[in-house]
């Protein structure tokens, strides 16, 4: 069989240029072997195929180079044709398989480039300076959400923070909350940002910037905003109706308190009327006497000028019923204030006149630091049983904790009302 002196021209040099693209892929992958950091195996073993193939390259090449010039040649190797190229072939064969490792092993392996890629694919803006300010690793968004701040690149930390403190002029870039560095740009998305300090495995600190997306919390916050402030309206149209219960059924009381002084005073007409007929004289003069005091009390309802205070119909209505008001201390200028405590004077009010057959009704007010306070007593008899809060004094006590303050109810050895309201209030509307 022929070998490769023995052959034609064109047969060397289709083996010759055979041999050469597979000594470049050789080359290849033992710079790649040590590059990559290969198994130790796998570069001693590229090496010494390095070597065979570049000495067989060497010597063919020069034998061809001689028989083409006519000049005398050595025959170093004396393999046949077919030989040498299955030695070429396996060689192909070794390297393609080699290459595809390769490719599959630089997809599982972390590079520089890998590294930035996935930044790059990171919704967050996220940014790493050096301890100099320059920068040392940024990602595809920092670059645009910087671009928009300052129409630049980015180069340092200082120009960062430098955009960012004059963001408000001509960027378009709104700064929502200085605290919480949240700033909405022109595109409507909102960004929070956060600069904190990273060391690495040789003590070196580097400035980690990371701009967050935070839109959907800036949108749900604006929507929190607009249902607080429909809730704020709902809650003061309830106020107004709960006011307007109270007041309803403080005067729904009192007309019951006025219905039964009339009554009585009906009676007291009839009575006199027998009296008279029987000439029973003493009798007769203490029935008028009643009745004159009954048609005073009477008289007095209309006897204040309209406009006045609620303090002054509390006394009108106090006196309206016939009992006396002992009033000590003074009741908070704020109206707020001054209206609950009213309000709990009117029901101690009626229930004194209802309940305990009082005459007389105590009422002392006192400011105490950050809160303003009220004890209602009578002179009338003691609860039979402890007062559980209901009906009216139920009523009262929603409106007392709706305006954070306290009510306590003492049934022994005297009944006593005590209300208890932050001071604050009177500052705030």
């Amino acid at each position: 069989m022929r070998n490769f002196y023995l052959s034609s021209t064109a047969a060397q040099s289709s083996l010759l240029v055979a041999l050469f693209l597979t000594l470049i892929l050789s080359l290849f992958l033992l710079l790649a072997a040590f590059g990559m950091h290969f198994d130790r195996w796998k570069r001693c073993m590229h090496l010494p195929v390095f070597l065979f193939l570049l000495t067989l390259l060497s010597v063919l090449a020069d034998a061809f180079s001689r028989i083409n010039k006519g000049l005398e040649y050595k025959t170093w190797l004396l393999l046949p044709l077919w030989l040498l190229w299955c030695i070429v072939a396996a060689a192909d064969l070794l390297f393609i398989w080699e290459i595809v490792q390769l490719c599959r092993r630089k997809r599982q392996t972390l590079t520089r480039d890998s590294v930035k890629q996935a930044l790059d694919m990171l919704p967050s803006g996220i940014c790493y300076f050096t301890p100099s300010g320059s920068v040392k690793l940024c990602n595809m968004q920092m670059h645009i959400l910087y671009r928009t701040l300052s129409q630049r690149d980015l180069q340092t930390l200082a120009e960062l923070q430098d955009a960012l403190a004059h963001c408000d002029v001509g960027s378009g870039v709104i700064r929502l909350s200085h605290e919480r560095q949240t700033y909405l740009f022109p595109d409507g998305k909102a960004w929070r940002y956060r600069q904190t300090g990273v060391t690495d495995e040789d003590g070196v600190v580097y400035t980690e910037a990371v701009f967050s997306d935070v839109t959907e919390l800036y949108h749900k916050n604006l929507e929190l905003k607009a249902q607080i402030k429909q809730l704020n309206a709902i809650s003061r149209e309830l106020k107004r109706l709960s006011d307007n219960a109270l007041i309803l059924t403080r005067e729904k009381e009192v007309l019951s308190a006025k219905t039964k002084l009339h009554d009585c005073m009906g009676a007291g007409l009839i009575a006199i009327r027998k009296i008279l007929h029987h000439n029973r004289t003493e009798e007769a003069a203490n029935a008028i006497d009643l009745f004159r005091q009954a048609v005073s009390t009477i008289k007095n309802d209309n006897a204040y000028p309209q406009g006045r205070s609620e303090l002054d119909r509390f006394l009108q209505d106090a006196e309206a019923i016939g009992i006396k008001v002992n009033l000590s201390g003074e009741l908070p200028e704020q109206e707020d204030l001054r209206c609950v405590m009213i309000l709990a004077m009117r029901e101690c009010l009626t229930n004194s006149v209802r309940h305990a057959g009082a005459t007389t009704l105590h009422i002392a007010a006192e400011k105490n630091g950050e809160s303003v306070s009220v004890k209602i007593t009578n002179d009338g008899k003691a609860p039979e049983t402890e007062v559980v809060p209901k009906g009216g004094l139920h009523n009262l006590y929603r409106h007392i904790t709706d305006c954070g303050g306290t009510m306590e109810i003492q049934s022994k050895p005297v009944f006593a009302l005590t209300v208890v309201l932050p001071a604050i209030k009177e500052g705030t509307e």
